[in-house]
């Protein structure tokens, strides 16, 4: 741009400085052309934001050059400026950026009195598609995404006048918003986005769900700055994927106290893992044929100093989320082995189940943990058997069954837990036939009063019949229920009706106080426990 010094109503220097206040004009050169030459007129040019000075008269045969090495440069400052600010993977601008933009709307939406959104999305199970497929496709997904989203947005422009979006990182988009309603518009869009993504992304042949979890959090009601109103987002977005699917979250004062007190637990995880304070209890299984002891799930247990007993189900959750779920698995595997090594020492030799997660299965080495722990507690590894979810095995990724073929090798037996719930096809169960399938409580609860769960469980008794797979039902609370699976031929039982999960010297005081000749339990202890 070349720009007069000297012209009616506005100067120069008042043009240039109102083109630099515009984000669009921010870098384009502006060659300032006067015939004032003096210090004062040259440093008022620079100091509005010009690029270069031209002093008239012009001289025409030089200006060409000097404009092209001009633009040369601002070509270049361009590239430097689109590498800083923007991804190289989808054009989008990149997480500085970002937080630069809503400087900018924060500011304005104060001077107007209105409200900045901040939507924060993340893609349900994205990295499995870099696992599975390589980074090469899961970047193409990525693409596709970000260009179908921009596409959604600059529909929304005419609605919207300040609109932005960028890839925050990884599978993270940010979507900020200024509006006088900038809630309800933020959720419109949010919506919108929640629908887009819910549909299959195709790709080289291949259908790619990433169906996003969504946060919305909204300046100022939610934060006074830009980094609170992220933060909040975030933990709103992070609320939306411990829920449905696909779902938008608003976020509320309260996910922040949740999220501190989560944060708490998983520091004090950390140290009961380090300090070995948590504690293994052992649940019985019978076998219903002969009511004979056949083993014994091992389930973790944790007793803070501050909290007292934290559910299971909360604490696992930290693990999985924080990534401490290996270390914690370890501790279950080591405290296991040293547990059949004190009942070896006493002439018991009873096999353990325990419970290993996909995170493990797939970050970690079970089968290395349960051969070093065995081997350093001179006990053998087919005493060890490790039960999976059946969702995990309906994933039939490559590294799944890796790890599942060396726990083989080992020799431990593979048990699928909460069988029923995790809509598997039945050729998972062909390619990979387990050595024990465990019924979900789900439909134990009424097979004795409800026809379809009846139905149900009679089809998994018929399908381990078919495979030559022990079956176990689980979650036996009532006499009416043991009575059903008894008459149809269920192989295996456990749950409260039987006993509860018990420390080792409760066990072995009700159940193995024999076990000399081989653990063993009368058929009065099968009838009920009350305890």
């Amino acid at each position: 741009m070349l720009l007069d010094v000297d012209m009616p109503g506005m100067d120069g220097y008042s043009v240039c400085r109102r083109l630099r206040a515009e984000r669009r004009y921010a870098t384009v050169p502006i060659v300032m052309v006067t015939g004032h030459e003096d210090s004062e007129a040259i440093s008022r040019a620079f100091d509005a934001g010009a690029t270069d000075f031209v002093s008239k008269p012009v001289n025409w045969v030089l200006l060409p050059h000097r404009i092209a090495y001009i633009l040369r440069n601002a070509a270049a400052a361009e590239r430097i400026e689109r590498l800083a600010y923007f991804d190289t993977l989808t054009g989008l601008p990149n997480r500085q950026r970002c937080v630069e933009t809503a400087e900018l709307f924060f500011g304005a939406a104060s001077l107007a009195q209105e409200g900045v959104a901040a939507v924060y999305m993340d893609l349900n199970g994205f990295k499995r598609v870099n696992d599975t497929f390589g980074h090469a496709v899961g970047d193409a997904v990525l693409q596709n995404v970000a260009g179908k989203l921009t596409q959604l947005l600059d529909g929304f422009r005419a609605r919207f006048e300040h609109l932005a979006i960028a890839r925050f990182g990884g599978d993270e988009f940010v979507i900020l918003l200024r509006h006088a309603q900038a809630r309800s518009a933020a959720a419109d869009v949010a919506d919108a986005c929640a629908a887009l993504l819910s549909k299959p992304i195709i790709h080289d042949g291949l259908e790619f769900f990433s169906a996003p979890s969504i946060g919305i959090a909204v300046y100022p009601d939610d934060g006074p700055d830009v980094a609170t109103v992220l933060k909040n987002s975030d933990t709103a977005m992070y609320q939306a994927k411990a829920g449905v699917s696909g779902s938008v979250v608003m976020y509320t004062a309260s996910m922040s106290a949740r999220l501190r007190d989560w944060l708490d637990l998983e520091g004090r995880l950390r140290r009961a893992v380090r300090d070995d304070v948590l504690q293994l209890q052992y649940q019985p299984k019978f076998r219903l044929g002969d009511n004979r002891l056949v083993g014994v799930e091992a389930l973790l247990r944790w007793c803070d100093t501050e909290h007292g007993e934290i559910p299971a189900t909360r604490f696992i959750e930290i693990a999985e989320d924080s990534g401490l779920i290996i270390d914690l698995g370890n501790w279950v595997v080591r405290g296991a082995c040293r547990q059949l090594r004190e009942w070896r020492s006493r002439g018991i030799e009873i096999p353990i189940a325990i419970n290993v997660s996909g995170k493990e299965l797939l970050h970690g080495d079970p089968a290395r943990a349960i051969e070093t722990e065995a081997a350093a507690a001179g006990v053998p590894t087919h005493l060890i058997e490790v039960e999976i979810t059946e969702s995990l095995l309906v994933k039939d990724s490559a590294r799944v069954r890796d790890a599942l073929e060396r726990l083989r090798r080992l020799g431990c037996r593979i048990a699928l837990d909460d069988f029923g719930t995790g809509y598997s096809s039945l050729a998972y169960i062909t390619r990979f036939p387990p050595d024990r399938i465990k019924i979900d409580k789900a439909f134990v609860r009424n097979l004795d009063r409800s026809a379809s769960d009846a139905a149900i469980a009679n089809a998994i008794l018929s399908l381990g019949e078919s495979l030559s797979v022990t079956v176990t039902a689980e979650g036996i609370e009532r006499s009416g229920q043991l009575e059903w699976l008894r008459r149809r031929g269920c192989h295996e039982a456990q749950g409260f009706l039987l006993s509860r999960p018990l420390p080792p010297g409760q066990l072995e005081e009700r159940f193995l106080a024999s076990a000399a000749n081989g653990p063993d339990c009368g058929p009065s202890a099968l009838i009920i426990d009350r305890r």
